[in-house]
């Protein structure tokens, strides 16, 4: 809501070459309460003085030594982009071409010469209130902006804290565990014969629990090292990425008899080690959850599907799983099937899905139970 104050404190330039009309103005103007004035009669000055003081209203005469109204209206479009300041046009002419000319040059209104004052004071008020609105409008805007930065700044600095804390947990967890496995060693090795069945079977299974503790913070190291810094993206060929993942996979994919075929790869700007993360996860995924006498055969394909978007289809003929489940998949250490069925840590769609999201992506998936998964990534092809 805007008060009597906020337009008395209005600056308004007047700009006319006649005397006679600056000062009928200005009498009209003190007389409703208006307190910051300009008058300037000399035309050549009229820029340099709205330069200088920033009005929010502009009172201005078309026709007047050069340079003239028009003139004044065409630099100030051209210099003072993206302002909002109305300018309200003074002229003795009411012809349709000059009042066309004048709203394409940039003017709001009219006031017609000889002035009817109450006329007057209506045009003012009202472009006043239009420019009073808009710049509130931005304030507020620009508060906002200024709170939704201090807002993500501090969620950003949290995460970090919280990443951080992470990997110094899981890092100094590692060191506890591998105790445990040793000493489970050698207790297994000095000790079986007198251990027997039953505490060797203990000792089994104290062991394959430190594996998987193991492994769970080594996916946890994982997850909390995946960063959004952009600095670190460049222009990688994923192929290249892919190549590299299937001859780490090589031992893995022949011991399950699978077959992974892949249409070639375009080059994009991303975090080549985060790439062959998601690559390798995928793929191993498709490896895991095969069906029991069934090799398994992954597809990669990839399209563009916008100018800057590459789609990534990474396909199986697995277990599949019912799509009712599909918001449960991406969540940290969740699983749809029982540890005793498949191993897994929970964690390998989860870092998935966070580096998608780091490269301002998106990662879902179809499926059909019994008869394999699809998941389909997609990766902004330049960044920025």
């Amino acid at each position: 809501m805007l008060s009597d104050e906020d337009f008395h404190n209005s600056k308004i330039l007047i700009v006319d070459d006649d005397p006679r009309n600056t000062l009928l103005l200005v009498h009209m103007l003190e007389d409703e309460g208006y307190q910051s004035l300009v008058v300037v009669n000399d035309s050549k000055k009229a820029l340099d003085l709205y330069f200088e003081i920033h009005p929010d209203l502009v009172l201005l005469d078309l026709y007047m030594p050069p340079p003239d109204g028009f003139e004044i209206m065409r630099q100030l479009m051209e210099r003072d982009l993206g302002s909002y300041v109305p300018i309200l046009v003074l002229t003795a002419l009411r012809d349709d071409q000059t009042r066309l000319r004048a709203l394409s040059s940039g003017a709001k209104d009219f006031i017609n010469k000889p002035f009817d004052l109450m006329e007057a004071r209506i045009r003012i008020k009202n472009l006043l209130e239009m420019r009073l609105l808009h710049q509130k409008a931005l304030d507020q805007n620009y508060n906002l902006e200024k709170k939704v930065k201090a807002r993500t700044a501090e969620l950003e600095q949290t995460m970090k804290e919280l990443s951080d804390f992470t990997y110094i947990a899981s890092h100094d967890l590692q060191e506890p565990l591998r105790k445990i496995t040793t000493f489970g060693d050698r207790l297994q090795q000095k000790y079986e014969s007198a251990l027997g069945p039953q505490g060797l079977d203990y000792i089994q299974r104290m062991q394959k629990s430190a594996e998987r503790m193991s492994a769970l913070i080594d996916a946890l190291l994982d997850f909390s090292r995946i960063t959004t810094d952009a600095r670190l993206f460049e222009t990688i060929d994923l192929q290249e990425v892919l190549q590299n993942v299937l001859s780490d996979l090589e031992l893995q994919i022949e011991t399950s008899e699978g077959i992974v075929e892949a249409k070639p790869l375009p080059s994009i700007e991303a975090d080549k080690i985060q790439m062959g993360q998601l690559f390798q996860n995928l793929i191993s995924n498709g490896l895991k959850y095969r069906r029991e006498g069934v090799p398994p055969r992954i597809t990669i394909k990839n399209e563009l599907i916008q100018e800057n978007l590459l789609e990534i289809r990474v396909e199986d003929n697995g277990i599949g799983f019912d799509e009712k489940y599909l918001n449960r998949i991406f969540k940290p250490f969740e699983r749809l099937h029982g540890i005793g069925v498949f191993e897994g840590t929970g964690m390998g769609l989860s870092i998935c899905q966070k580096i998608v999201l780091c490269h301002k992506g998106s990662i879902t998936a179809q499926s059909v139970l019994g008869q394999g998964s699809t998941f389909i990534v997609t990766l902004p092809v330049r960044v920025g």
